[in-house]
């Protein structure tokens, strides 16, 4: 706005407080002009009958997210927990996002450029071991995947999800990952000792955070009952997972804030359908009596003749024929559930939710009976390329802080024998997370496909084998064993028939049919 448009409003706020009257007159005259001035810009900002419903704010993100932050996650936990439809995205994101896990691949090179193999090999070991829940996680409940997968289910419902590194005494190597939700963190605390705090996370001046302040009792258990006390953290123990949208964003917010809706109708309308159905599944059918009368209602009902006596009970069994009485008829129920029209209406929401969450109708509703190949392929790439865009944002917000953090706990506990790692840390945290193995719609088309563009060179069969979550050199020493054996065998011709890409092709392929 203009400095002149800011004068005349500061000017009718003023006539407004010495004569009400005149200074609501100038208000209504100046609303009138403005609406004639938007008809020649936005129609979007119109605030006319037409746009003077929606009221919207411009607001810092926390500012916009504080107040109904709490609000949202509580509700998006309920339908978490009782709604089938919320429950379908989150376990299609757990199964597409991360699946059996991201696991690494060291890439450790020599000075010559070629991998270092028997060092990589040392590293991937013990990454093995230490991914156990017992070394892992500081419950001892879950191993390394399973952490992720509660990772991207969290991350999607709260909004949030703050993984801790923690240096245990006692563990494998001094590293464990302590998870913390949304709700541990100190809201409460605008400032502590000069320090600004925005909904419990520390910032400088350029809102990079600093530390972040989690309740006392949520990072350890306490024997005096729940305390308000909270503990700085530093931020580079914490690997904080949400999607940050503004550039001053320092918390989340649920996943489900833009589908909520849509997911609760949708269960609240087919409870009331399946209600409706039940009901009208009841009644079979009605007795109309000449006096006007009205029988009551159930399985023993009675029709009484003019003298008040039963005159006989009747009640629908297979194969029955029984007399009614006098001026009395029968008018069977003609129910109008189910509706026809709800299956249409829920998939139209679940296109809605699936829209909102990035996942297409069939990943939601689990419905392939609309598709045929081209557009179930269509569809899975089309999601595949957003569980990519999660999965790399999951490397970079928290699996590559890991990794480093493991390669360095490794050398300090002497796990690993690398003498100047502090002086070339990068060189030796080079890694590599292959994601889970993608099955194939048609295994047949996607090996003809994926074998000229071996021969053509666009891709290698490295990216072929990291696309079916799987590590290329144990393909290749798979193969290798297998030509071995069936050599010892006689059966050399076999085992020499056809090119080692193409033996890796169909070896996956296989695999791919048998569900991996």
């Amino acid at each position: 706005m203009s400095w002149f448009g800011k004068a005349g409003y500061v000017l009718d706020r003023a006539v407004g407080l010495v004569a009400p009257g005149a200074g609501a007159r100038r208000m209504d005259d100046r609303a009138k002009m403005e609406a004639r001035w938007e008809k020649r810009n936005y129609d979007a900002a119109r605030i006319d009958r037409y746009g003077s419903g929606w009221v919207a704010v411009n607001k810092r993100p926390d500012e916009t997210d504080r107040v109904y932050r709490d609000r949202i996650r509580a509700r998006a936990r309920d339908l978490e927990r009782n709604n089938g439809i919320a429950q379908s995205v989150l376990l299609a994101m757990e199964r597409h996002v991360v699946g059996t896990g991201l696991r690494p691949q060291a890439k450790i090179l020599d000075a010559d450029g070629k991998e270092n193999e028997k060092l990589n090999r040392e590293i991937e070991a013990l990454w093995e071991v230490w991914a156990k829940p017992k070394n892992c996680d500081i419950t001892g409940h879950d191993g390394f995947y399973g952490l992720q997968r509660m990772m991207v289910r969290r991350m999607v419902t709260d909004g949030e999800i703050y993984p801790i590194l923690t240096a245990p005494e006692d563990g494998f190597i001094p590293l464990q990952i302590q998870m913390m939700e949304a709700d541990a963190l100190a809201t409460w605390m605008p400032r502590a000792k000069d320090k600004r705090i925005v909904s419990g996370v520390e910032v400088n001046e350029y809102w990079r955070p600093l530390a972040y302040w989690f309740y006392r009792d949520d990072m350890e258990t306490s024997s005096f009952g729940r305390t308000t006390d909270a503990v700085r953290v530093d931020a580079g123990r914490v690997l904080p997972m949400f999607v940050k949208t503004r550039p001053q964003a320092v918390r989340g917010i649920s996943q489900f804030a833009h589908v909520m809706g849509n997911i609760r109708d949708s269960g609240e309308y087919m409870d009331a359908e399946l209600m409706a159905a039940r009901i009208a599944a009841c009644f079979a059918a009605f007795i109309k009596t000449g006096s006007g009368n009205t029988p009551s209602i159930g399985r023993n009902a009675t029709v009484q003749d003019a003298l008040g006596r039963d005159k006989n009970v009747t009640r629908l069994e297979p194969g029955i024929v029984n007399t009614l009485p006098d001026g009395a008829d029968v008018e069977f129920a003609n129910p109008t559930h189910p509706n026809t029209g709800a299956s249409d209406f829920v998939a139209l929401q679940q296109r809605l939710i699936g829209a909102g969450t990035g996942q297409s109708y069939e990943v939601v509703s689990r419905d392939v009976s609309r598709t045929n190949y081209s557009s179930a392929r269509a569809a899975s790439l089309e999601d595949e390329e957003g569980y990519k865009v999660l999965r790399q944002f999951m490397v970079e917000r928290v699996l590559e802080p890991l990794w480093e953090a493991f390669v360095c706990a490794c050398v300090l506990s002497g796990k690993l024998n690398i003498r100047d790692y502090f002086q070339r840390p990068d060189v030796y945290n080079r890694c590599r997370w292959v994601p889970p193995g993608r099955q194939w719609v048609d295994p047949l088309k996607e090996v003809s496909a994926i074998t000229k563009e071996m021969e053509a060179g666009i891709t290698t069969l490295q990216d072929v084998c990291a696309s079916k979550g799987k590590d290329w050199r144990e393909v290749l020493e798979q193969i290798s064993r297998e030509r071995e054996y069936m050599t010892s065998l006689n059966l050399g011709g076999l085992a020499g028939s056809s090119g080692i890409g193409q033996e890796a092709l169909s070896l996956m392929a296989l695999d791919n049919g048998k569900g991996e």
